[in-house]
């Protein structure tokens, strides 16, 4: 069912509807005859993926029954919130068609119960300087305070609203997550009720890493996003995401070059120009390279084959190079020519015999000595 674009509540105690802007911080509180589950049970399909929830992980009673504060997330929120979670899992090469279904109940109930607060709290329990300590069904940090906003040109001479805020369990107020209120003090038969903004996102800040764990995880995958073509060119310093022992090993701590990528290889500015295949220079090379080091790809190879392979080196010679497809060596043992300088390049070409598809390209150095701009590859 299509979802309204705004709040509108209906009151049991009057004779017709009323918006929810009606109950927005009037004085004495609006209230209502209904426990809380059940007010928002009567706002049509408004809240309908949340009591979904709410039923799941058996908060049902507590909202009918119990003393309880809640700060309402709306469905958007909840959309939202998968939205994201979707999009960690594509980045991170999974699926992301994951649903409510999809996430542990766990989940739902540890990040439900935040928003649940233990007997009344109001607008005026939180008129503090720094807000309110509050403390959630689970025993999470939470801080509620009331803020004024601008109207008519005068500072603080608006509505007030509320700034609901997960502590991520930090005394620091520039950790906190905040929430802001869209409608405040909807006092129910049991309980108190206020409803967050359509643009806070369900969890705060802890729902995809709760939800998928492995977001947390460096991010793994292609540098710029996606598998480079082959035929084509493969700069040195656009290895994959993913961090040491993942896309890349470097012997040593830091990027002695200090270029283009903040982690372990060393990137400099690269003097090559226009170069024998016709194709401009890239901006980096991989420099102050040692045995045992390794850069990892990930490519997209058009048709299976023989490709020639022109590597741009330069160096005082004396390095070994191997290239290998998903671990496996295509090309044997590569020697590194002294070219003079470590700016002054040249190309050593091999031919490799490639599979079609996407697959894992790895650099493996076994003897140091040489600078490494990029590989050109071109079918035979």
């Amino acid at each position: 069912m299509r979802k309204h674009l705004f709040l509108l509540f209906a009151v049991m105690t009057v004779a017709c509807n009323k918006g929810m802007d009606d109950y927005r911080h009037a004085a004495p509180k609006s209230t209502v005859t209904v426990s809380t589950y059940e007010f928002l049970q009567q706002q049509g399909a408004l809240y309908d993926t949340l009591l979904l929830l709410i039923d799941r992980v058996k908060l049902t009673d507590t909202l009918k029954s119990q003393q309880v504060t809640f700060f309402v997330p709306q469905d958007i929120s909840i959309q939202t919130a998968i939205n994201n979670l979707n999009f960690s899992r594509k980045r991170l090469g999974r699926n992301g068609n994951w649903t409510l279904d999809s996430v542990p109940l766990i989940v739902w109930d540890s990040l439900l119960r935040r928003y649940l607060l233990r007997g009344i709290v109001d607008a005026d329990s939180l008129r503090y300087a720094d807000g309110a300590e509050l403390v959630s069904l689970y025993g999470h940090g939470m801080n509620g305070k009331t803020s004024a906003t601008n109207a008519s040109g005068a500072v603080n001479g608006g509505t007030q609203r509320l700034l609901y805020s997960d502590k991520n369990n930090s005394r620091f107020s520039k950790d906190w997550s905040v929430a802001a209120t869209q409608n405040a003090d909807v006092k129910t038969k049991n309980g108190m009720l206020h409803v967050l903004e359509s643009t806070h996102v369900f969890g705060f800040t802890s729902f995809v890493s709760k939800a998928f764990p492995e977001s947390l995880l460096p991010l793994q995958g292609p540098f710029l996003g996606y598998p480079i073509p082959i035929p084509g060119i493969v700069e040195a310093a656009d290895y994959d995401e993913g961090g040491d022992g993942i896309a890349y090993h470097d012997n040593d701590v830091g990027n002695n070059g200090g270029q283009y990528r903040n982690e372990n290889v060393d990137i400099e500015n690269c003097g090559e120009g226009d170069n024998a295949s016709g194709s401009p220079g890239g901006r980096y090379n991989v420099g102050w390279t040692n045995g045992s080091e390794w850069l990892r790809y990930t490519v997209d190879i058009a048709a299976a084959g023989d490709y020639k392979c022109e590597l741009r080196l330069a160096g005082g010679g004396g390095g070994k190079i191997h290239l290998l497809i998903d671990d496996v060596d295509v090309s044997g043992e590569i020697l590194t020519p002294s070219t003079g300088g470590w700016q002054t390049w040249t190309g050593v070409s091999v031919t490799v015999k490639l599979p079609a598809g996407q697959h894992f390209l790895k650099v493996s150095i076994r003897n140091s000595g040489f600078n490494f701009h990029r590989m050109i590859f071109t079918r035979l």
